[in-house]
């Protein structure tokens, strides 16, 4: 439901969540500036719209001209929290609504004066319910005090859509004298994720810069935003499906999907993909595979590290993990990385705080994964596995899983071609060699393979060979220590669980035999 709404329903306490208070309170005035309310005696009457903050007090709001103007402040009203509950009580009259802005700092329990001031706010529930009254708390987070939990409802502000964010690029073009760009659209597709200041902004620069509202710019400025956060990363990617070795079985499924997300497969009554888990032994490959959807599906890819969700302040985990998620699906269509999953949804934090705190934020991500209905394509990757929660892997939340192994003969093959070609090497020139090679590197994973490559150019270049040899290669592969060695028993039960799971493989089951590589299959790159 809208914001007016609840206000002409007459709830008298809300909380907005947002972190674009100048919007809110836009938007908001607004909408009460053109409605009309009725008195005690049923005659139409007005709204009266104010707002508070700690360092001017209460001041006045109107819409001039279709913008915001804020009157003088009124004196005494400033510095203390409860003066904006007396005054509205008090002395303003009957349906006047008044913005709190960033008032949450105090109603937490640590502030001196919680007690005191959630007890007024509840007692004047009722009374500012009948005189049709309302207090409005807006601020970038939302924890509802417990003593408040049913008398204060919850508004999540949405980031700004493909229409606001034309208006805003409308009206720069406009201050700066402008042309409004053609393919509008694509340039504002670039800057979802961001409030309207952000995008106005990164617009700007993007101008000053470059002399045009360039996207692939503006993308790199939504990066920078982003990442200001510190909980999401928008990754830059060129990787496709042929930079893989090995993982055919996910590579099929995952082009066999490619078009599920046009209006002919939901003509057909295709569903698009919801998403999918990798699990499986570190530098396999899991990383790079979402960075290949990401390019190959043309979608912005949004990395989150799970274990920066958490956060030590009371609320604050759970409104990093709802930030995420209103950025992802403002971003629609896009893929939602959650790297590492395993560190925010394991439960091992210690302490019963930490460990309830995990269960709120596993509760809110699961409700989204459910029920979301922005196109936002998960894709989840873990390395250690069995503590992971059986709620995550029902149907209907994730449409695969697949385990991602350390790869056999063939694969290693593939992979080590793909690096050779990478730096300028062609495969035949080692192809007397290759038995060796793919012997060489048994039990490698693909990050391990390159680092090989890598080494044995360094050994190449510095003993001058005119070109990296087999010798180099061999002289350097006992330089890398696998994973395989260091953490077996892990990789075991990790396999174990993928096996009683029902997790499917993602690569196809070669033969280990190396001749028959050499035989039977010779890669190709496309």
């Amino acid at each position: 439901m809208s914001f007016l709404t609840y206000i002409k329903a007459g709830y008298p306490l809300l909380w907005i969540k947002s972190h674009e208070e100048q919007r809110v309170l836009t938007d908001c005035t607004r909408a009460l500036s053109a409605a009309k309310t009725t008195d005690s005696e049923d005659n139409e009457a007005r709204y009266y719209t104010l707002s508070w903050d700690v360092a001017d007090g209460i001041r006045p709001l109107v819409i001039q001209d279709g913008d915001l103007s804020a009157g003088e402040p009124m004196e005494n009203t400033a510095t203390d929290p409860f003066q904006p509950l007396t005054w509205l009580d008090e002395k303003a009259d009957d349906n006047t609504i008044l913005f709190l802005n960033d008032y949450h700092p105090f109603l937490i329990k640590e502030f001196q004066d919680y007690a005191l001031i959630t007890r007024k706010i509840k007692n004047l529930s009722a009374k500012f319910k009948a005189q049709g009254k309302a207090l409005v708390i807006i601020s970038a987070g939302c924890t509802i005090p417990m003593e408040l939990e049913k008398e204060m409802t919850r508004i999540d502000y949405k980031l700004p859509g493909r229409d606001e964010l034309k208006s805003v690029l409308r009206e720069l073009c406009v201050a700066l004298d402008a042309p409004y760009p053609r393919q509008d659209e694509v340039v504002t597709d670039a800057s979802l994720g961001m409030t309207s200041v952000e995008a106005e902004n990164a617009y700007a620069a993007v101008y000053q810069e470059s002399g045009r509202f360039d996207p692939a710019l503006i993308v790199k400025e939504k990066a920078a935003i982003v990442k200001k956060s510190g909980l999401l990363e928008v990754i830059e990617t060129t990787e496709t499906m042929a930079d893989i070795g090995g993982l055919e079985v996910m590579k099929d499924w995952l082009t066999a999907r490619a078009e599920c997300f046009s209006d002919k497969a939901r003509r057909y009554g295709v569903e698009p993909p919801k998403g999918m888990l990798l699990v499986g032994v570190p530098g396999s490959g899991k990383s790079l595979a979402i960075k290949a959807i990401a390019s190959i599906w043309n979608r912005p890819c949004l990395r989150l590290d799970m274990g920066r969700i958490f956060g030590s302040l009371v609320g604050e985990s759970e409104n990093n993990m709802q930030s995420v998620l209103d950025v992802a699906a403002a971003c629609a269509p896009a893929i939602l990385w959650l790297d590492e999953i395993e560190k925010g949804l394991s439960g091992n934090q210690s302490g019963h705080e930490s460990h309830e705190t995990t269960r709120r934020v596993f509760q809110l991500l699961l409700t989204w994964m459910q029920e979301r209905k922005a196109d936002v394509f998960l894709a989840a990757t873990a390395n250690s596995v069995t503590s992971l929660p059986p709620e995550l892997l029902r149907a209907g939340r994730i449409d695969a899983k697949f385990w991602v192994d350390l790869p056999d003969a063939v694969q290693r093959q593939e992979i080590l071609t793909i690096h050779l070609r990478k730096r300028d090497r062609d495969i035949a020139n080692y192809q007397s060699d290759i038995v060796q090679l793919v012997d060489a590197c048994d039990k490698f994973t693909g990050a391990e393979i390159e680092s090989w490559v890598k080494e044995a150019l360094v050994r190449a270049f510095h003993v001058q060979h005119e070109d990296l040899t087999t010798e180099d290669l061999m002289a350097t592969v006992g330089d890398i220590i696998p994973i395989s060695r260091l953490s077996a028993e892990e990789i075991d039960r990790s396999r174990t669980w993928a096996r009683e799971h029902g997790v499917k493989s993602a690569s196809v089951s070669h033969t280990t035999s190396v001749e028959p590589v050499r035989r039977t299959r010779k890669v190709q790159l496309t």
